[in-house]
C-alpha cells in the first residue's frame, strides 16, 4: 500500500472511530484541545484567530484577546470532532439532536412563497447537523469544495449522500446547479463569508473593514428573485444536541446595487457573529484580501499596526 492510500485509510478509520465516540465526550475533548493552545500562542490557528479578533474588535484589552482566542479555539476545535459524529451517524441521528428551533416560521415562509430559497450558513457554530433536519421539509444543493484529504473526501460524501442533497462544484457548472434549483422552488445553501476569487467578489465592509466579499448570493438573488434566509446551529451545554435558528437577512440585502446588496450580506453575517464572537471560526484568514490593511497576517507586523482600526481610518481620510 502506498503512503497516500496508507493516510487515506487512516483518516477513515480515524473518522470512524471519532463517530462512535459519545458527542458530550468529544465535546470536552474539543474543549481540552482548544485549551491546550493557551501554552501555544505561536501555533497557527492561534495566531490567526487572535489577529482576526484585533482587526474586528479593537477596543479590548490584552486578556480579552488571549481569553477569547482560547475559547474560539475550543468552539473550533468541538465543531470538527462534532462534524465527526454528525458525518458518521444516520441522518435521524442529526434530525434527533436539534432539541429547539427558533424563527421555524420564517423558514416556512420562505419555502411558501414558492421561489426557491437562498440559506446563508455563515462559519458560525455547528452547521453541518443542520442538513438533516433541512432535507426532511425540502430537496437542498450545496456547494462543495472537496476536502484535500481523499480520505476525509470520502467519508464526507458518503455521509451527504444519505442526505436528499445535491453537491455541486464550486464553479460555473456549480453555480448553474444553483440557479436551476432555485427556479424548481429548491433550498440553496451558501456560505457567505469566505475569501472568494477577484473575479467572483467585491470589496465591501465587514467589520468595517473593506475585504473581498463574494457575489454569488446576492446575484442569485438578483436573477431569481427567491427568498432569502440566514441559517446557523449553536451547540446546547453537556452534549444536549443543538439549537437551530432561523432569521431574516439585512434588509441592505435585497438591493439591485451589487455593493449595496454584499454589504447586507456582510451586515447579515457580522450581526449573527456579535451575539458571541467565540462561535465563529476565526482561525480562517478572512481579510488576506483587504484594502486598508496589507498584509495583516504578516508575523513580522506588530498588533498595534492595527490601531487605529481600519474603519477609522478610512473615515478620517474620507473628510479631508
Amino acid at each position: 500500500m502506498n503512503r497516500t492510500n496508507w493516510r487515506n485509510q487512516f483518516y477513515l478509520a480515524l473518522l470512524g472511530f471519532l463517530s462512535r465516540l459519545p458527542l458530550s465526550f468529544l465535546q470536552s475533548l474539543g474543549r481540552f484541545t482548544g485549551f491546550f493552545a493557551w501554552f501555544l500562542p505561536q501555533i497557527t490557528p492561534f495566531f490567526v484567530t487572535e489577529r482576526n479578533l484585533r482587526l474586528c474588535f479593537p477596543d479590548q484589552d490584552e486578556s480579552w484577546y488571549r481569553a477569547t482566542t482560547v475559547r474560539c479555539l475550543q468552539s473550533t476545535a468541538m465543531t470538527f470532532l462534532e462534524f465527526a459524529k454528525c458525518w458518521g451517524m444516520p441522518p435521524e441521528y442529526s434530525i434527533g439532536m436539534i432539541r429547539e428551533v427558533h424563527g421555524e416560521e420564517i423558514f416556512r415562509n420562505a419555502l411558501a412563497q414558492g421561489r426557491g430559497t437562498i440559506a446563508l450558513v455563515p462559519h458560525y457554530g455547528s452547521w453541518e447537523f443542520m442538513n438533516a433536519w433541512t432535507n426532511q421539509f425540502v430537496h437542498t444543493t450545496i456547494m462543495y469544495k472537496p476536502a484535500k484529504e481523499a480520505g476525509v473526501d470520502h467519508f464526507v460524501r458518503q455521509a451527504r449522500s444519505r442526505l436528499d442533497a445535491d453537491l455541486v462544484a464550486t464553479d460555473d457548472s456549480g453555480v448553474r446547479s444553483l440557479m436551476k434549483a432555485l427556479k424548481r422552488n429548491g433550498f440553496v445553501a451558501i456560505l457567505p463569508d469566505h475569501v472568494p476569487q477577484p473575479q467572483g467578489g467585491v470589496w465591501v465592509p465587514f467589520f468595517g473593514i473593506e475585504t473581498l466579499s463574494t457575489v454569488l448570493a446576492s446575484r442569485l438573488w438578483q436573477k431569481t428573485r427567491c427568498s432569502v434566509i440566514v441559517m446557523y446551529a449553536r451547540r446546547r451545554p453537556a452534549g444536549d444536541g443543538f439549537n437551530l435558528y432561523f432569521e431574516e437577512a439585512n434588509a441592505l440585502f435585497f438591493s439591485e446595487n451589487l455593493q449595496t446588496s454584499v454589504t447586507g450580506m456582510n451586515m447579515t453575517v457580522e450581526q449573527v457573529i456579535r451575539r458571541d464572537p467565540t462561535d465563529y471560526q476565526w482561525a480562517y484568514k478572512r481579510f488576506k484580501e483587504c484594502t486598508y490593511v496589507r498584509d495583516p497576517y504578516d508575523r513580522n507586523r506588530l498588533p498595534t499596526f492595527l490601531k487605529p482600526h481600519p474603519a477609522e481610518r478610512h473615515f478620517r481620510a474620507s473628510k479631508h
